[in-house]
């Protein structure tokens, strides 16, 4: 089987089933990508980290980012890749939407706890939203 792209619904559904996948940033003509914990909710991609580090250099001086993910079963293979522009927050509101976000979807976080506004406010920690503009998939067969 040829390699064959997946339709918008695909991408979405993949999207949605993963965990894990890969955030590509760029300063300076340098790459960099890592590997992330994840959330696929309401169009966007949640992530979070600390509030430093090359990841938060990278993309405060360069907010257009990639995402990617795969997953290989067997001798099958499918991949997503969205591109778009990310956003930084570390209120309480964006805190609390990313942990509903992966509680919603079962994938628990922090043990699946339910923080109180005070607990958020202490988190040292960074929302990462990505507004997607532009999404492609393909799978096919080793």
């Amino acid at each position: 089987m040829k390699p064959r792209d997946l339709s918008p619904d695909e991408c979405t559904n993949l999207l949605s089933a993963a965990r894990y996948g890969r955030l590509a940033l760029s300063k300076d003509n340098r790459p960099y990508i890592i590997p992330m914990s994840y959330v696929y909710h309401d169009g966007k991609i949640y992530l979070h980290s600390r509030g430093r580090g090359k990841k938060v250099e990278y993309v405060t001086e360069n907010p257009r980012v990639c995402f990617q993910i795969d997953l290989l079963e067997k001798e099958r293979w499918s991949s997503v890749v969205a591109t778009g522009i990310s956003r930084l927050s570390d209120s309480v509101e964006a805190k609390q939407k990313m942990f509903d976000a992966f509680t919603s979807k079962g994938l628990g976080g922090h043990g699946g706890k339910k923080f109180s506004r005070e607990e958020l406010e202490r988190m040292p920690m960074t929302i990462w939203e990505i507004e997607i503009e532009e999404m492609t998939g393909r799978e096919g067969i080793w």
